[in-house]
């Protein structure tokens, strides 16, 4: 985590606008009386009218592991705004939990009359399992103050022997109530099949899985927001269930 408090301290002399953000997040894992934390720290400048760029760095706590990546990542915005590009690359460190190296490609396009599509590609490569995966969704605004995002998350988890590769999936919905820079509300839903080792660690099975939740977004200032999100998800296979607290930081300058 050294190096991003560095680039912290320093990326403000030549960008045009800036952004730290913090992602705290706390678990409960009720049925087995433990818990755990991750923390995400962002940095961003605007580098140009058309790039972003960024770092990131990630500390996570969980069961015995004890997880650490850190990366990078490019946005590009052509001059007319409609369309959003982001490549994004992390690199773990001897993980069992988080991959041990993570590259995600989106793409975000605003259509007009309160359509705007999404697509994300992510490629995580585990100490012992191999995610690819597609996520598609589009955020729908036909009610001023209102936004509804339906998603689908089709892909492969492949494990350590290359010919067992099977199929997870993910699709859910959210729904967004929010005024301009003072506050949103959302609930959401989703059920998927994921592969075990981002939940558990080091484990080469897929579980099913069934998250709901809430999240009330907060602007103390313009540019100041703040975000909390809980959620509870169901790991019927593993005999569990996690209930996730995570508090999101952003501020602009």
């Amino acid at each position: 985590m050294r190096w991003i408090a560095v680039f912290i301290f320093i990326f403000p002399l030549w960008g045009q606008a800036h952004e730290i953000q913090t992602i705290t997040q706390y678990v409960n894992m009720r049925k087995q009386n433990q818990s755990g934390w991750q923390q995400d720290v962002l940095a961003r400048i605007k580098a140009s009218n058309n790039f972003d760029i960024g770092a990131q760095a990630t500390y996570l706590e969980r069961f015995d592991f004890f997880d650490e990546r850190i990366g990078g990542f490019v946005i590009y915005r052509p001059d007319d705004h409609k369309w959003s590009l982001e490549a994004r690359y992390l690199q773990g460190m001897g993980n069992e939990i988080l991959p041990e190296r993570q590259t995600i490609l989106n793409s975000y396009y605003s259509l007009g009359h309160g359509l705007s599509p999404y697509l994300y590609y992510n490629d995580s490569r585990y100490s012992t399992t191999t995610v690819h995966t597609i996520n598609a969704g589009v955020e729908i605004e036909r009610f001023s103050g209102f936004i509804i995002i339906p998603s689908l998350m089709v892909g492969k988890a492949s494990f350590n022997d290359p010919e067992e590769t099977r199929d997870v999936h993910n699709y859910g919905l959210r729904v967004v109530y929010y005024q301009e820079k003072k506050y949103a509300i959302s609930a959401f839903a989703y059920q998927g099949k994921e592969a075990s080792q981002g939940i558990i660690g080091a484990s080469s099975t897929l579980v099913n899985t069934l998250t709901g939740g809430l999240a009330l977004a907060y602007f103390f200032t313009p540019d100041f927001k703040s975000e909390l999100t809980f959620d509870h998800t169901d790991y019927d296979q593993l005999g569990t269930e996690f209930h996730t607290t995570t508090l999101n930081l952003s501020w602009m300058f």
